[in-house]
């Protein structure tokens, strides 16, 4: 079986060692903070510098996703593959994919022979983290494209992916609500349960307070996921916290494989700092 090269968005948040480590190529997206000061997501700009930045500034930055030539160029560099498998952000909550798809086929017309797949994965964050490492390991071992897309298919709809943030303000500013209801939360202290599922951002649950928010996300952890698994617990400047609810996360499930990783400035410019969250296998 030939190589099959992975790619995927940097709105999956995968760092650049875990890229490294499982040979996933990683097209950056861009964080606008003014028409002078933009930056690469992870190449450019790391996660503890984009939230130091965030402090104090009134005006949120914005997001942009690859063009169609730097889609091109991405996939170009590839080339020397046998296949190419492009594992995208949900097409439900950017143009991104649609970009993709636009520039394979240029490429195509262009003669460009080696064969591009580009896979909706209907998810974000780190829950497309965890699709596009599924791809990236079945490649290592052998399969071809179709075969991991088939696993893929299962997969999208088996990953409980919960967050919750400390204020719903950026989402607001945003506009970038997806399905989510009570955008009013902050007011009573309420915090909305949210999840990535079905393409979009969905609240699931309300609870009255930060604390008591993170329970729930434990509980459901407790409730719905297959242990023993990889775990990613993602945060947003909130390393302290983490910690702990890897603690209570660990004493869950002795045997999870948690990964503890930072959410970076394409996902933190909607959620500001003070977000936590869990990705995981469910049952």
């Amino acid at each position: 079986m030939g190589k099959v090269q992975v790619f995927t968005n940097s709105s999956s948040e995968m760092s650049p060692a875990l890229a490294a480590e499982f040979g996933v190529i990683v097209i950056p997206d861009v964080v606008v903070f003014s028409p002078e000061e933009q930056y690469l997501n992870n190449v450019e700009i790391d996660p503890p510098t984009f939230f130091q930045k965030l402090q104090g500034r009134k005006k949120l930055p914005t997001t942009s996703h690859p063009n169609i030539a730097q889609y091109m160029d991405a996939f170009s560099a590839a080339q020397d593959c046998d296949e190419i498998l492009f594992v995208g952000l949900t097409s439900q909550m950017s143009g991104s994919f649609s970009t993709a798809c636009t520039a394979i086929r240029m490429l195509q017309e262009q003669g460009f022979s080696t064969p591009i797949t580009a896979y909706d994965s209907l998810q974000n964050c780190y829950a497309l983290c965890m699709m596009a490492l599924e791809a990236a390991r079945m490649a290592r071992a052998g399969a071809g494209t179709a075969e991991i897309t088939a696993r893929l298919d299962v997969l999208r709809g088996k990953i409980g992916a919960y967050f919750v943030v400390e204020s719903m303000d950026n989402f607001r500013k945003a506009g970038k609500v997806g399905a989510i209801r009570v955008l009013a939360a902050d007011l009573l202290n309420v915090k909305p349960i949210l999840m990535f599922r079905d393409g979009t951002v969905r609240d699931v649950g309300i609870v009255h307070g930060f604390p008591a928010a993170v329970d729930n996300i434990l509980d459901r952890y407790r409730k719905q996921a297959q242990y023993g698994e990889e775990v990613f617990l993602y945060h947003a400047d909130r390393e302290e916290l983490a910690a702990q609810v890897k603690e209570r996360l660990q004493a869950i499930d002795p045997g999870a494989k948690v990964r503890v990783e930072w959410i970076g400035a394409i996902i933190g410019a909607y959620t500001g700092a003070g977000c936590i969250g869990l990705a995981f296998h469910e049952k």
